[in-house]
């Protein structure tokens, strides 16, 4: 790899530590510059602002947690209980690797999202995608099936957390959170006719 590449490298993990670190958005070009240790006019050869370091991060992040958890959901010999909480096993191991970076960027996404067309258009497909197969599976309405994604991402969320600042294993947190998603998900499993 060039170093010119080395650069690009360089820029982006320095600026999601800055971000995990600080729990917000709000960095200058200039704080990313001196973590890497490089002018801040030298970051605008490979990003146009902040915005665009952001959205660089968030497609990189979704395109590994879609990889970690569509394969388990997609996996249709399998009932849907069983499904989603090996997707959920998934997520709650992609945020102890990851860490919060993409929960951050998403609850600031309402406000000024820094966020392009592209990495919006893939994070709905992402989102409807698991919406619609939840829908399909539990007889849910779109909406139901969306707070039910909703509330119960939390439990991965605050598990990845807890192994993080270690307060548990990551043994702990995974049979925790099949516990917890098998009776969130199963809760609303249709019966099913004698």
């Amino acid at each position: 790899m060039s170093a010119e590449g080395d650069r690009e490298q360089q820029l982006l993990p320095a600026a999601e530590r800055l971000i995990c670190e600080s729990r917000t958005l709000n960095l200058s070009l200039g704080e990313v510059a001196e973590h890497v240790g490089v002018s801040r006019s030298l970051l605008y050869v490979y990003f146009e602002g902040v915005p665009a370091i952001i959205d660089a991060l968030f497609a990189k992040h979704l395109g590994r947690l879609g990889a970690q958890i569509l394969p388990n959901l997609d996996a249709a010999e399998q009932p849907f209980c069983e499904r989603a909480a090996a997707a959920y096993a998934g997520y709650l191991e992609y945020l102890i690797e990851s860490g919060p970076i993409l929960q951050l960027i998403l609850r600031e996404r309402h406000q000024d999202s820094p966020l392009g067309f592209e990495s919006k258009r893939h994070f709905l497909h992402l989102v409807r995608r698991v919406a619609k197969q939840t829908c399909e599976a539990l007889s849910l309405t779109p909406r139901e099936a969306f707070v039910l994604i909703e509330i119960t991402s939390g439990i991965p969320e605050a598990l990845a957390r807890l192994v993080r600042d270690d307060e548990i294993d990551r043994a702990t947190a995974h049979a925790t959170c099949q516990r917890l998603i098998a009776a969130s998900v199963g809760g609303f499993a249709p019966a099913v006719p004698n």
